[in-house]
């Protein structure tokens, strides 16, 4: 455990080598998109947070809201995404061609936030900027085409270890366990900015190794009666093979074993 929890030195990628002006806006806008969303900032915050006179620094810089956007996710996602590639195909290396367990896959999706937000110099914003960024779907979806890649091999392992489940309730619960992580680091890095010099590491441990086991119980748990129940009944209104087909299974009884 305590290996994977140690950050590491790595080269910087060409995504994180900005300077100057423009990495104190992409900083300044990191901070700013945090604290009051991502379309509730203005730019002339950004541009003030960052000590920036020149009205046209962010136009000359940028040019548009979703451009500082990618240069936020370029400098933060993009080497946290490298790690858990990284982390997941060792994970796969250990499996031996069996499917990943839930406990992995949910560990390969928390720890790279872990050690960001562990392995910086100074409390930042950037996982409470991801819970703004979370909140506007149509922007998210866009930069997860991008960014994204390590949580798709995630969402598919997933599938691959939980045949017995629909697609749609695999899906679902997915996302609950990226709202799950990402508040709940989220939260971490909010704590610890507050206190700054009293922070205790090793209690967050705590929360971090917690909410891994509780995002892992929640994709282990069997569909209830109750969901069942509700799949049959819209099923007679609408043609859902999503949930139909490996509900049909279920009811039979050869998925509550699992």
């Amino acid at each position: 455990m305590a290996a994977a929890r140690k950050p590491t030195r790595r080269k910087k990628s060409k995504a994180e080598e900005i300077s100057g002006t423009k990495l104190e806006l992409t900083l300044a806008a990191e901070k700013v998109f945090a604290m009051n969303g991502v379309q509730g900032a203005s730019l002339r915050q950004i541009r003030e947070e960052a000590g920036q006179k020149n009205e046209s620094a962010i136009h000359y810089y940028f040019g548009s809201r979703e451009a500082i956007i990618e240069s936020i996710l370029a400098m933060r996602s993009k080497p946290i995404d490298a790690d858990r590639h990284a982390m997941f195909e060792e994970a796969r290396r250990q499996a031996a061609g069996k499917p990943l367990s839930t406990e992995q896959i949910m560990r390969c999706g928390m720890m790279p936030l872990a050690r960001y937000l562990f392995g910086t110099q100074e409390p930042g914003y950037y996982l409470r900027f991801l819970v703004q960024l979370r909140m506007e779907r149509s922007t998210w979806l866009h930069f997860n085409e991008m960014y994204g890649a390590g949580m798709e091999k995630c969402l598919d392992a997933l599938k691959e270890a939980k045949p017995y489940l629909p697609k749609a309730i695999v899906e679902q619960r997915f996302l609950s366990m990226l709202f799950m992580h990402t508040n709940g680091m989220a939260t971490i890095e909010r704590i610890q900015s507050e206190k700054g010099e009293s922070f205790r590491r090793e209690e967050a441990w705590i929360r971090i190794e917690d909410i891994i086991a509780c995002s892992a119980a929640m994709y282990d748990a069997p569909l209830s009666p109750e969901t069942l129940e509700a799949i049959r009944g819209a099923s007679e209104l609408y043609d859902l093979p999503s949930y139909t087909d490996i509900a049909m299974i279920q009811k039979a009884g050869t998925g509550d074993d699992q």
